[in-house]
C-alpha cells in the first residue's frame, strides 16, 4: 500500500475522529484505528455494486487498485459482476477449509523451527496446542461460516507475477457499526485494527483459475 495512505484514528462524535479507552460497559470502546483511502471522484462511476440476499459487494476499478496498492509485481484488473457472483458460494463453502489449511501451515512452520533448535519441551507444547486449537476451530468455524452471508464485501482484482488471476476480498460485518464507518464502504478500502475490526473483518484471496480460496496468501 502506498505510503501516502491517510491514517485516521476514529472517534464517535459526528465526523470527527480520535482515540478512545476501553471500558467494561462498551467492548467496542478501545484504542483502535482505521486507514482509509477514498476513491477519486472521477472513478466513482466505475465502481460496481453487487447485491446479495443479505449483503452487498463493492468492486473497485483497476485504476483505484493501482493507486492504492501500487505493487509493481501485480497487474490489476476490474472483476466483472458475473464473476463475483459466481464465486460467492465458493467463498462461503471453502471458508473453513481455507482457514484450517492456513492454521496448519503456520503451525507446521513453528514446529519445524523448534525442531531445528532442538527445543523438545517447546515442541511438545506446540503439538499439544495444535490439537487444542484444531478442536476449538472445528467447534467455532461452522457458526462463523453461516454468518458470512451477512458480511458486506469489497473486491480488488489483480494478476500476480505467475500470471494467476486473484481477487482480494475484504469482508465486513456491519450489523453492528460502532465506529460508523459503513458510509465509507462504497468509496474507500477500509483497513482497521483493534476493537470491532478484530472480529468483524476478514481478508481472503480467491484464486480464479484454481477455483481456490486462501487466507492472506498469494500462492
Amino acid at each position: 500500500m502506498k505510503a501516502s495512505i491517510l491514517s485516521i484514528i476514529l472517534f464517535f462524535v459526528g465526523c470527527c475522529f480520535g482515540q478512545t479507552t476501553q471500558t467494561e460497559d462498551d467492548p467496542f470502546d478501545v484504542n483502535y484505528g482505521v486507514t482509509l483511502e477514498r476513491i477519486d471522484s472521477s472513478l466513482l462511476k466505475d465502481v460496481q455494486i453487487v447485491e446479495f440476499d443479505k449483503s452487498e459487494g463493492v468492486i473497485f476499478p483497476k485504476e483505484y487498485a493501482e493507486q492504492f496498492f501500487g505493487d509493481p509485481k501485480a497487474v490489476y484488473y476490474t472483476p466483472d459482476t458475473a464473476l463475483i457472483k459466481s464465486i460467492d458460494s465458493e467463498i462461503i463453502s471453502q471458508y473453513c477449509e481455507a482457514n484450517q489449511r492456513f492454521n496448519e501451515n503456520v503451525q507446521a512452520i513453528t514446529i519445524k523451527r523448534l525442531e531445528e533448535n532442538d527445543d523438545r519441551e517447546s515442541i511438545e507444547n506446540a503439538r499439544r496446542q495444535k490439537n487444542e486449537e484444531r478442536k476449538r476451530f472445528e467447534r467455532n468455524c461452522l457458526k462463523r461460516q453461516k454468518n458470512l452471508i451477512y458480511f458486506d464485501r469489497q473486491y480488488i482484482g489483480y494478476t500476480n507475477k505467475s500470471g494467476e488471476r486473484i481477487i482480494f476480498i475484504q469482508m465486513l460485518d456491519f450489523r453492528k457499526d460502532p465506529y460508523r464507518i459503513k458510509p465509507e464502504f462504497k468509496n474507500s478500502w477500509i483497513v482497521g485494527w483493534h476493537g470491532w475490526f478484530e472480529t468483524n473483518t476478514i481478508s481472503l484471496h480467491f484464486h480464479v483459475d484454481k477455483n481456490l480460496l486462501t487466507v492472506n496468501e498469494d500462492l
